[in-house]
C-alpha cells in the first residue's frame, strides 16, 4: 500500500485534473489523504465528490484552522501515512499514468540494493507546461540545469534537486522526520536532507507528471539558461540572499535535531555551513572546497560567495 498525501487550499480550479490522473494510475494500491487548509472557494465540495467514487481509498481531513502556508499543511499531513511507502501531490498538476509505478519500481530496486531498513527516497524528472497543460519543457532538470548524481548531503545542503510531488520515500525515512523543523526551507528539501544524511537518494531520469505553472504557484519553475533568469539574479539580490540565509538556519536547526547520529565530518560541515554569512570571502573558498559544498554552475557560485 502507498499513501498518497495532498495538501490542498483553494484549489478548485485545477483539482479535478490532479484528481483524475491518480484515479487513473497503472497501479491502483494506494490511499488518498488529503488536508485542506480552510479553503474558501469549492475545494472541499470536490473533493468529497471524488471521496463518493472511490470511499475506501480517498480520506479528508477538514482543517479547523489556516496552518500557514503549504509547506506547515504539507507537514501535518506527514503524521496521517502509515503505509510503507508515501508520495507527495500538489493540487494543480497531472499525474502521468505510469508515475506511481515507474517510482514503485525504483524504490523496490533500492530496498533490494540497500535492504528496507535503510533510509530511502525516489524522485523523478518533470514536464514543465502551463495553466492548459501544454509543454514548456520536457524537463525541468534539464531546464535548471541540475544534476541527480548531486545527491548527497553537501550537495542537498547548497542545492536542493528534490521536487516533493515526485518524491517517494519509506517508512524509516519518515520515522525519522519527527518534528515540524521551523527553518526548514521546504518539506521536499528537509526529506532529501534526512535521506542524503542517513540513506540514500534514488533518481527516475522520466517525467511522470505535467508540473503546472500558473500566477498562483508557491514556487515556480525558472529557466535558468535564459537572459530573463540572469537578469532576476543581477537585479534581485535581496530575495537571493534571504534565500541564502534560509538555507544558513536550516543547516543549524538540522544539526541540532539529528546531532547524535551525525558523523563528527557532517557536524563540522553543517556547523560550518550555519555560520556562512558570518564569513569573508576567502573563508567561504576555504569551506567550499573543504566541504564541496559548491551549486551546480557559475553564476550560483559566484553568488555563495557573494552575498
Amino acid at each position: 500500500m502507498i499513501d498518497i498525501l495532498m495538501a490542498t487550499y483553494n484549489g478548485e480550479r485545477f483539482l479535478r485534473p490532479q484528481l483524475d490522473s491518480i484515479l487513473q494510475q497503472s497501479n491502483q494500491d494506494w490511499r488518498l489523504i488529503i488536508r485542506d487548509d480552510c479553503s474558501t472557494d469549492r475545494t472541499v465540495e470536490v473533493i468529497k465528490e471524488y471521496q463518493l467514487l472511490r470511499p475506501e481509498q480517498i480520506r479528508l481531513i477538514q482543517a479547523e484552522q489556516p496552518s500557514g502556508s503549504a509547506q506547515n499543511n504539507f507537514f501535518q499531513l506527514l503524521q496521517y501515512s502509515s503505509a510503507e511507502y508515501t508520495m507527495f501531490a500538489d493540487q494543480d498538476d497531472v499525474w502521468l499514468p505510469q508515475k506511481i509505478q515507474l517510482t514503485l519500481d525504483k524504490m523496490q530496486q533500492m530496498v533490494q540494493q540497500y535492504g528496507a531498513e535503510t533510509p530511502l527516497l525516489v524522485h523523478t524528472d518533470l514536464a514543465v507546461v502551463d495553466s492548459f497543460l501544454r509543454i514548456l519543457n520536457p524537463s525541468l532538470f534539464r531546464m535548471q540545469n541540475m544534476d541527480a548524481a548531486r545527491n548527497k548531503l553537501n550537495n542537498i545542503l547548497v542545492q536542493n534537486i528534490v521536487t516533493g510531488c515526485t518524491m517517494m520515500v519509506n517508512r524509516p525515512l519518515l520515522d525519522l522526520v519527527t518534528e515540524i523543523p521551523k527553518h526548514a526551507v521546504m518539506h521536499d528539501m528537509w526529506l532529501a536532507l534526512v535521506a542524503a544524511a542517513f540513506g540514500e537518494i534514488g533518481f527516475v531520469d522520466r517525467a511522470t507528471i505535467l508540473y503546472r505553472q500558473h500566477g498562483d504557484n508557491a514556487n515556480g519553475a525558472k529557466n535558468v539558461k535564459t537572459l530573463r533568469y540572469l537578469l532576476w539574479k543581477l537585479c534581485c539580490g535581496q530575495e537571493i540572499h534571504q534565500n541564502l540565509l534560509k538555507q544558513y538556519l536550516q543547516s543549524g536547526e538540522f544539526l541540532e535535531f539529528y546531532y547524535l547520529r551525525l558523523s563528527c565530518e557532517q557536524k563540522e560541515m553543517l556547523r560550518t555551513y550555519s555560520l556562512f554569512d558570518k564569513k569573508t570571502i576567502i573563508e567561504k573558498v576555504i569551506a567550499l572546497r573543504k566541504f564541496q559544498l559548491y551549486k551546480k554552475g557559475f553564476v550560483r557560485v559566484m553568488g555563495q560567495l557573494l552575498r
